[in-house]
């Protein structure tokens, strides 16, 4: 018979919010107030007055709605102080229902103390909170998501499952490429009405349908918001800007013939002819794959010639357009579409955007060549000024990471292999979700278009939530050690 003592769990009560509050209102002062502390969080940009959203109707895109209409309605009611201290309160209280649930399965207390403090005192994710930018919203949701699903696979239910499909729907409000984890979420959403027994077929549908509305909400929601943002219809060519930069950038032979392809395949023969200039290092030649080539071919980089595309070609469907050539180009060579992919995760997590100085010198000797003009050498002074201030950073990041990803995938061995002799291991299932998570985010929204670090530092939480079932491992170790 189990004791009383493993039967308790573990909730939230007024002291935990308590806690939230006096830890909020220290870590706000601390780094609003001490000038080496804000000076660790870099740039963090805050914007003072929000007037209301709106989008140029000339303009060839919108971005996500939802934020805006938040900050304008938030800073209508509140301060910006105190706007940035709900921020860095959500950042805390998420981390604490995550600490809560690490609790309920068990996990070694001083490891669980020890990964919540790595999200809540890392300058690089708390300057998000310190920030007037959409990961200010979108970092605590994802956490929430990640806590609300590791109590619905150690208690599996209707109402933690409601839980888990209306977080992911907020997520996806909040930022439209977390659409990927719908992947997931539907699947766990078909798997549970399947096995559930105690429920009839009516009541089932009636499931079905309470998902799928949650579930489709944040699309309704942002079409809604989309429409009052302008005074007339835009186009709003925002995937096809995104398709067509990781297109070019990932493709080396030339496309099928017609009016898209035909604009691609010239963008693609300059993207040749610079990887013809000279043999670049490992590090500058990912470096320019995965992200200056995107950049050179995405709208936001102003090129004269993707401007002019996307004006010429404003009445045509090309969302439609560039996701029917994107797609039948994977299927024609899945092989290099993967490969290339998988070049660029690893150079993502390599954190190739920040250069050593050596580098920095490798890239800036290519930048000299007469193929890249005005605009493209604009972009990659850009991406250089940023290394240049971080350089001496990149090595430990780099082996940090490397490390992570190396302990991720034994973490990720020892779960598969624990759930085939196990298949209610539970801790091994919440390993495997987390690291299909971080591969979905990463692999298709961050690889789709040009990177930026801050996607790296956003998601960081799934792949430390990845190696669970090592936790676990270490976790008894140190209960035997203990005990012994």
């Amino acid at each position: 018979m189990k004791s009383t003592k493993s039967l308790i769990i573990r909730k939230l009560n007024k002291y935990d919010i308590l806690f939230c509050l006096i830890y909020s209102l220290a870590l706000y002062i601390l780094f609003n107030y001490v000038s080496y502390l804000n000076n660790l969080l870099g740039i963090a940009d805050v914007y003072n007055n929000f007037s209301k959203p709106s989008c140029d109707p000339n303009a060839y895109f919108c971005r996500p709605p939802f934020i805006q209409f938040l900050y304008y309605y938030l800073s209508r009611f509140i301060g910006i102080d105190l706007i940035l201290f709900l921020q860095i309160f959500l950042l805390i209280f998420s981390t604490l229902l995550i600490r809560i649930q690490l609790i309920n399965i068990k996990l070694n207390t001083w490891i669980i103390n020890l990964l919540c403090l790595s999200l809540i005192i890392n300058p690089k994710i708390l300057k998000y909170s310190l920030s007037t930018m959409e990961e200010a919203f979108y970092l605590p949701c994802l956490l929430i998501v990640i806590s609300l699903l590791i109590r619905f696979i150690s208690k599996t239910n209707i109402k933690n499952l409601v839980y888990l499909n209306s977080f992911l729907a907020l997520l996806l409000l909040i930022r439209p490429g977390a659409v990927v984890f719908y992947f997931l979420i539907i699947i766990i959403n078909i798997i549970y009405l399947l096995k559930i027994e105690n429920k009839t077929y009516k009541i089932k549908t009636l499931l079905s349908l309470v998902f799928f509305i949650i579930l489709l909400s944040p699309f309704l929601i942002n079409k809604v918001l989309d429409n009052n943002l302008v005074s007339k219809k835009n186009t709003n060519n925002y995937f096809a800007m995104a398709a067509m930069s990781s297109l070019i950038s990932k493709q080396k032979k030339e496309l099928n013939y017609d009016p898209t392809s035909q604009f691609v395949n010239s963008r693609i023969q300059k993207m040749n002819n610079i990887r013809q200039i000279e043999k670049l290092d490992l590090i500058p030649n990912l470096y320019f794959e995965c992200m200056i080539f995107p950049a050179m071919n995405h709208v936001i980089y102003n090129d004269p010639q993707i401007l002019n595309f996307f004006k010429n070609n404003d009445s045509r469907n090309l969302n439609k357009e560039m996701l029917n050539l994107y797609v039948k180009n994977f299927f024609k060579r899945p092989g290099d579409f993967l490969l290339i992919f998988q070049k660029c995760f690893f150079a993502n997590s390599l954190m190739i955007n920040i250069l050593t100085k050596k580098e920095i010198n490798n890239v800036e000797k290519i930048m000299i060549h007469p193929i890249f003009d005005d605009n493209d050498k604009s972009i990659i002074k850009s991406f250089l000024k940023n290394s240049k201030k971080y350089s001496f950073t990149v090595k430990p990041v780099r082996i940090t990471t490397i490390s992570l990803l190396v302990v991720t995938f034994i973490s990720l061995i020892i779960s598969i292999k624990s759930l085939a002799s196990n298949k209610n291991d539970k801790i091994a299932i919440l390993s495997i979700m987390f690291f299909l998570m971080y591969c979905l985010i990463i692999v298709l929204h961050a690889n789709l278009i040009y990177v930026q670090t801050r996607w790296f530092f956003t998601y960081y939480p799934l792949l430390m939530f990845s190696n669970l079932k090592l936790i676990e491992l270490v976790s008894l170790f140190f209960k035997k050690f203990k005990f012994n």
